[in-house]
């Protein structure tokens, strides 16, 4: 499968069978054709607790609305809306609703599947040192942070590890989850496109030696997706495969706005390929 497109009208929630007051709608996992992530969104009643444990990959949090804790690596946060946190691989984590919490997860390497395989393991944990709301500014805090967006982002052409060039243009880009906060297996961070932008004005097609995934938060976007022409709007998820092309056009007046996540990380150089520079040579 090259691309999955999760609609928000058509999201699946169950209750978790062994956490209480915790529901999840998997968006993209191996189902849909993923090999190296998976994502879901999940909803915590105030109250309920996520106990600690360990997992045999990454896991990272975007938390959209709500309060709570978290605690992991021996520290402790008081999470909220635009909060952003990752636990390495077999990093104990602890968290906790103090109001009801709703967050986008993100697993990878995507949890493993052999005969025997477990997804979590329970850990012991103590409390953690409490460090309040995530700073970057604090040089204590690790593996959490805060998403300050600009009220008036500053639109250019892509510049990011792995590409820079004229081919992804009025993009603004906030990283939040990468090498810098201890991840290995993947990113995760925030994009914008700037209104009217359309063909040659925003993301040409293009594809990756890595899997992604496109979260809408707001606004409304005009994709590529392996040669099918594909709206998308707020609370739809893309998932396009490694060699999956794909590329997004903005006509309307607002800003789109989305969280991407790619994984594996992607390389320093050649990480992406615009199939018509490579048409164009010895043109």
């Amino acid at each position: 499968m090259a691309y999955f497109v999760a609609r928000a009208s058509q999201q699946q929630w169950r209750d978790s069978p062994t956490v209480h007051g915790l529901r999840e709608a998997v968006l993209v996992d191996a189902a849909a054709g993923a090999q190296h992530l998976e994502v879901r969104l999940c909803e915590l009643d105030a109250g309920a607790v996520i106990d600690a444990h360990r997992h045999p990959f990454e896991a990272s949090w975007y938390f959209f609305s709500g309060s709570g804790r978290l605690e992991l690596a021996g520290l402790a946060y008081d999470v909220g809306a635009g909060d952003y946190a990752v636990a390495p691989v077999s990093v104990a984590h602890r968290l906790s609703a103090t109001e009801p919490l709703r967050w986008l997860s993100v697993w990878a390497p995507k949890p493993p599947s052999f005969r025997g395989a477990r997804t979590s393991v329970p850990a012991e944990m103590g409390p953690g040192i409490g460090l309040g709301r995530p700073s970057e500014t604090d040089p204590r805090h690790r593996y959490a942070g805060h998403l300050i967006e600009p009220e008036a982002p500053a639109f250019a052409d892509l510049s990011m590890p792995g590409y820079h060039g004229p081919n992804i243009k009025n993009i603004f880009i906030r990283m939040m989850v990468d090498r810098l906060l201890g991840a290995q297996h993947h990113t995760f961070f925030l994009a914008t496109i700037a209104p009217r932008s359309g063909p040659g004005q925003a993301a040409g097609e293009h594809y990756h030696p890595f899997e992604e995934i496109y979260y809408f938060l707001s606004g409304g976007m005009r994709g590529r997706l392996d040669g099918d022409d594909v709206p998308v709007g707020a609370g739809d998820l893309v998932w396009v495969s490694v060699d999956a092309t794909h590329g997004f056009v903005n006509e309307n007046d607002e800003p789109a706005r989305w969280l991407e996540v790619q994984s594996p990380v992607p390389p320093d150089s050649e990480a992406f390929f615009f199939p018509d520079d490579w048409r164009n040579l010895g043109a």
